[in-house]
């Protein structure tokens, strides 16, 4: 994991910080609970219009702002920025994106960006056209989803110092999540924040991907009333990054400041330097949709806990650890695969219950855990003797499966397959949440000889 300094701490004076694709066919709601609100944007003519090409990056034609309810800064607004921010609608043809991108995206890039705007800026940032009926705690519609395409505009090579980031937001800087965009010498580098419960933003690596093929990122969001529990599900190309975050909440409460509500995405400028060489260049964006309202992320009342009996072990020596499965839910889970991924520093001793192996893995299938229960284990492993100092770490996950001859279980999470998105659709499902507990490995003191 790696800490990333792009992100900006809002000012406490403005209320600002700030998977699925589209829920096809939503099941009509309850009465008293607003139906599910979809906007979508393609950046296709005659919705939108495109500066023909070549033009200059700032000419009045090609802005996103005021385009089907898209808004972004124009010169005069922000006084340090004379021009706004490098954003418009441009032409695909003079840069060869995937069919699925259509014949025009919206390119942006950070050239011109909040370090160059003085103090965080937020509300003339580019964003897209808001949902009518808003989510949030409280509200009849409690559930958020989005979801864009991106790919860069130079996808051969890096252009080093391209940072985008992409936040449900209120439309004024009320983010509620966050993805970072890095063009890396290896490809483009993807970060996640969420919040930890007591406010502090807490970052999570979701991988390095190659930049010259189109990727897809999708946000699937619960509010729930109350503090800490808000739930958080991201999917990458149609993969689920294989655990339930939360949002931004945490940090608003921190700091005295209301939960804003979600209702459209923020795509964000950022940096931390002048990157006046990326004018004109940057990410393409397509294929954007914001959907407020419907059912929400699937598996997150099913939280893992690991944890071990002691915080460090010599070599040669045992750690026990005690995994533990909860049903938050109100109906019973059925058929978990619980696995402890055994570090290659140790070796298995015992298991409380018996288990399978799978690979490096020991397992045991969960038939029912009633909700409101919970149900455990503990695995005991020996360190191996010749293990190096350092830091074990020892995951444990769990996944929906189907025993032979069994239906599907509700749990297993819907399959997806989308064109141009590497790697969608899968036959087995990925975990739906996971937890690590690191154990230091230390070397015992041999006192020095004497004499």
């Amino acid at each position: 994991m790696r800490r990333v300094s792009r992100l900006s701490r809002p000012a406490l004076r403005t209320p600002i910080v700030g998977f699925l694709a589209l829920l096809v066919g939503f099941a009509l709601l309850p009465c008293g609970v607003a139906a599910a609100d979809t906007v979508t944007t393609n950046f296709e003519a005659p919705t939108f219009h495109a500066c023909p090409m070549p033009e200059p990056v700032f000419a009045a034609c090609g802005t996103v702002n005021g385009q089907d309810g898209w808004h972004s800064a124009v010169p005069g607004d922000i006084p340090s920025l004379p021009q706004g921010y490098d954003q418009q609608v441009v032409v695909n043809s003079s840069f060869g994106p995937p069919a699925s991108f259509g014949a025009q995206s919206l390119r942006l890039s950070n050239g011109y960006n909040q370090f160059m705007a003085g103090p965080p800026e937020f509300f003339y940032q580019s964003y897209a056209g808001p949902t009518t009926d808003p989510a949030g705690e409280g509200l009849a519609n409690d559930v958020y989803t989005a979801q864009f395409s991106f790919i860069s505009t130079h996808p051969q090579a890096q252009q080093d110092g391209l940072f985008v980031s992409v936040s449900p937001d209120n439309g004024t800087g009320g983010r509620m999540s966050y993805i970072g965009l890095e063009d890396t010498a290896s490809g483009i580098e993807i970060t996640f924040y969420d919040t930890d419960a007591q406010g502090n933003f807490v970052p999570y690596d979701l991988g390095v991907f190659a930049r010259d093929v189109p990727h897809t990122i999708r946000f699937w969001m619960k509010f729930n009333p109350g503090p800490d529990n808000d739930l958080v599900r991201i999917a990458i190309d149609g993969q689920d990054a294989g655990q339930c975050y939360t949002t931004w909440e945490n940090f608003y409460r921190s700091v005295s400041q209301s939960v804003p509500v979600t209702d459209t995405l923020q795509f964000r400028s950022t940096g931390e330097q002048a990157n006046q060489n990326l004018i004109g260049r940057g990410y393409l964006f397509d294929n954007v949709s914001i959907t407020t309202g419907g059912p929400g992320p699937p598996n997150c009342d099913l939280p893992i806990e690991k944890q071990a009996d002691k915080h460090t072990v010599h070599p040669g020596g045992l750690v026990r650890y005690r995994i533990t499965v909860r049903n938050r839910g109100r109906l019973a889970e059925r058929n978990l695969l619980v696995c402890d991924h055994i570090p290659r520093q140790a070796s298995f001793v015992s298991a409380s219950r018996k288990l399978q192996r799978l690979g490096r893995r020991r397992c045991l299938l969960i038939t029912r855990v009633r909700p409101r229960q919970h149900a455990s284990f503990h695995i005991v492993l020996r360190v191996k003797p010749n293990a190096a100092p350092g830091v074990m770490d020892n995951t444990g996950d769990e996944t929906p499966v189907q025993p032979p001859g069994v239906p599907p279980p509700v749990t297993v999470p819907p399959g997806t397959s989308k064109p141009d998105v590497p790697g969608s659709g899968t036959e087995t499902p990925p975990p739906i949440g996971k937890d690590t507990a690191p154990v230091g490995i230390v070397r015992r003191h041999t006192p020095s000889l004497t004499g």
